[in-house]
């Protein structure tokens, strides 16, 4: 049994040393760009250079290898959801919600400006702020996307607050809920609408581009996170998460550090490059969680026999695997 988990260890521990890799020799590149060829107000290109073609290729490269691993070893990989204490997981989902927490709080007081500032507007003065034409401004500006992302930023924080408190009990008497499972999936969503509302070149789009990328990748990996805690059509979803998992723990910081360090320096930076804090916070919880619970069986394993050591799953996954010990037995 020893081997076969340092199997499973070595494959992820490869994956996670490609991206990081990758990223070390991205990140310069990128802030070399944000302070030379990406127009600070815009975060549009305003020159060219041989580094842009390799940012590109690299960010291929980063999403194309963990997808197509994922693929390869779609029928050998399984979630461990039984219920015992995950410490390190628990830190780093209380840590998540926190910075969901501070999004909530960012996206609401945008939305809370744009209202301030509409209904102060001497051309709009006496007419009704959510009337006709008005409610499609707020609709265009992002104000409403920004107010459901933070009302389902704070559901999504309840949910990683109770993952994390479950993580710390060695045994729990009832499974995750399920509707709060869900809240950070359209909290993504919400993100994805906020940022599409903006005006942009798709020709010379660079901030923009890598935002988008990096939100779609979450998307993915968050439905199967929930499909997969949850056991709702969770058959052959767990190879999702490390396919969209390793990327998103790549370009998280992709996108925060390089902005981060422009921050620091005092340089100006355009609306599309924020500095979030939930990015790279659920990079790091991506990282605990695929370490701690993803588990990717040798070629030819069975899994009836492993079904054996996990009665303490979910009431689902229990069940699922009993059914395969029946059709083995069957056989």
């Amino acid at each position: 049994m020893g081997k076969d988990n340092a199997k499973r260890a070595n494959i992820l521990s490869w994956l996670f040393l490609f991206a990081g890799g990758l990223l070390a020799a991205l990140l310069p590149l990128r802030v070399y760009q944000l302070m030379n060829l990406v127009e600070a107000e815009t975060g549009f290109w305003i020159g060219k250079s041989p580094t842009v073609p390799l940012l590109f290729a690299g960010v291929a490269l980063l999403c194309a290898l963990p997808a197509l691993t994922g693929i390869l070893l779609q029928k050998r990989t399984a979630l461990d959801l039984g219920r015992r204490s995950r410490r390190p997981e628990g830190v780093f989902a209380l840590l998540l919600a926190a910075a969901m927490v501070a999004d909530a709080v960012s996206a609401f007081q945008f939305a809370r400006e744009v209202y301030v500032n509409f209904t102060h507007n001497v051309f709009v003065e006496g007419i009704k702020p959510l009337g006709g034409q008005n409610l499609q401004y707020f609709v265009r500006t992002g104000t409403i996307a920004a107010v459901l992302e933070s009302i389902f930023g704070l559901l999504g924080a309840l949910f990683f607050v109770e993952l994390g408190i479950y993580d710390f009990l060695p045994k729990r008497s009832r499974p995750l809920n399920r509707f709060l499972m869900l809240m950070p999936l359209f909290w993504t969503i919400c993100r994805i609408l906020r940022r599409f509302s903006r005006t942009i070149s798709y020709l010379r789009v660079s901030d923009l581009f890598l935002s988008l990328l990096l939100l779609s990748g979450m998307l993915v990996f968050l439905l199967a996170f929930a499909q997969t805690l949850g056991g709702i059509n969770a058959q052959g979803k767990q190879s999702r998460l490390f396919a969209a998992g390793i990327p998103v723990f790549a370009l998280s910081f992709l996108c925060f550090v390089p902005r981060f360090l422009l921050l620091v320096m005092g340089r100006p930076l355009s609306q599309d490059a924020l500095v979030e804090w939930c990015d790279p916070a659920l990079a790091l919880f991506i990282l605990v969680f695929l370490g701690g619970r993803l588990l990717i069986r040798k070629k030819g394993e069975s899994d009836p026999e492993q079904a054996m050591d996990k009665l303490e799953e979910e009431p689902a996954q229990v069940f699922a695997h009993l059914e395969e010990i029946k059709e083995a037995k069957a056989e």
